[in-house]
């Protein structure tokens, strides 16, 4: 299972004391780039490739709040690849301090080329990567 830890902190926090709206997107998207990161693909490598990830959509369920200090972890699963690995679904489940689920960030997206300003296939070993990690159980082929 590709999940890694965290804790709130206080510039975590909204007006009503809890981890705020943004800071979930956050740590989805930081849980995704050091997955990525740990299979080979740093910020150097996406810079020598010239691409990067695009998001397109952004869906965020809410279940149970986060406070101060409080630690939790945050998963994340593959929800749905074309076949070239162009475009993709990520899932991340963030999960409180005993498991419990918090919230869940559901993100559209595809790898961009830099210079041609179009999404494009990964290389060979980053598709293997995606197609490896870990599905959710409703994961379909886009």
């Amino acid at each position: 299972m590709t999940a890694f830890d965290f804790q709130v902190t206080w510039a975590d926090l909204d007006s009503s004391a809890h981890l705020k709206n943004t800071r979930y997107l956050d740590y989805a998207a930081q849980t995704r780039f050091l997955f990525l990161a740990g299979a080979g693909f740093t910020p150097q490598a996406f810079a020598e490739a010239k691409m990067g990830p695009v998001v397109f959509e952004d869906r965020v369920e809410y279940r149970k709040e986060l406070r101060l200090l409080q630690k939790f972890s945050v998963r994340m699963q593959v929800g749905g690849l074309t076949e070239d690995g162009a475009k993709f679904i990520l899932v991340n489940e963030v999960q409180g301090p005993k498991g419990e689920l918090c919230a869940r960030v559901q993100t559209t997206a595809a790898w961009f080329s830099l210079d041609s300003r179009k999404v494009t296939p990964p290389p060979a070993a980053l598709k293997a990567a995606m197609e490896q990690a870990e599905r959710t159980e409703d994961f379909r082929w886009l």
